[in-house]
């Protein structure tokens, strides 16, 4: 544990600043300053990236320094699984939820959940990054508002329709090959509770667009 906070050390940080470290022991380099000039990057981000301590690094960041190092595409399959496990780790909220599996959600409530979990195993990207995943709706429009992504991961509301909802599980990184099971949750959770949500923190007779 540590002195000052006596806390465990974050494990699941540690492996990710590990797996960093050695990957640039195991491709014989480059040096902080290549490494830099090929990521575009700083020197003092990079390192900071790699530490095996400290706040877990951005997505981003993370794709950049393995990717300045090799082109082997298993390296960032490899390095997201521990970046997303560190996220978890470090927000501390996945275990709270007590989610169910898609296949037992049985309303409203238990999807709601079920969508905010997948959101956290996904490492809780910025609303931005899960829009922009989840695809646009015409040149200038996004199928998820802003808005909309924050009531789903804080609970407060279900997207509006099935199309939002698939939208935000794409934003999660849910490949369409799974989203069978989604898709039948979506309908039972309406069938059993068509109109319950969770009670939203602002006034819900005057909900916000």
């Amino acid at each position: 544990m540590t002195v000052r906070s006596g806390r465990p050390p974050a494990r699941e940080r540690i492996a990710l600043g590990v797996f960093l470290h050695s990957l640039r022991w195991v491709n014989g380099g480059p040096g902080w300053a290549e490494l830099a000039r090929r990521t575009g990057l700083s020197v003092s981000t990079l390192q900071r990236t790699a530490r095996r301590t400290g706040p877990v690094p951005r997505e981003e960041n993370v794709i950049a320094y393995v990717q300045g190092i090799t082109d082997d595409p298993r390296a960032v399959t490899d390095v997201m699984r521990l970046w997303r496990r560190a996220r978890i780790e470090e927000r501390g909220r996945l275990r709270t939820l007590a989610a169910p599996a898609p296949a037992y959600v049985r309303n409203e409530a238990d999807l709601l959940a079920a969508l905010a979990a997948a959101y956290e195993k996904d490492g809780a990207p910025p609303l931005r990054t899960l829009q922009r995943r989840a695809g646009r709706a015409g040149d200038d429009v996004f199928v998820l508002p802003l808005a909309n992504a924050s009531r789903i991961v804080n609970r407060i509301r279900l997207p509006t329709d099935q199309r939002q909802y698939e939208a935000f599980l794409t934003g999660c990184n849910i490949p369409h090959r799974a989203l069978g099971p989604w898709r039948e949750a979506w309908h039972r959770a309406h069938t059993t509770h068509p109109a319950t949500t969770r009670p939203a923190t602002t006034d819900s007779r005057h909900p916000h667009p």
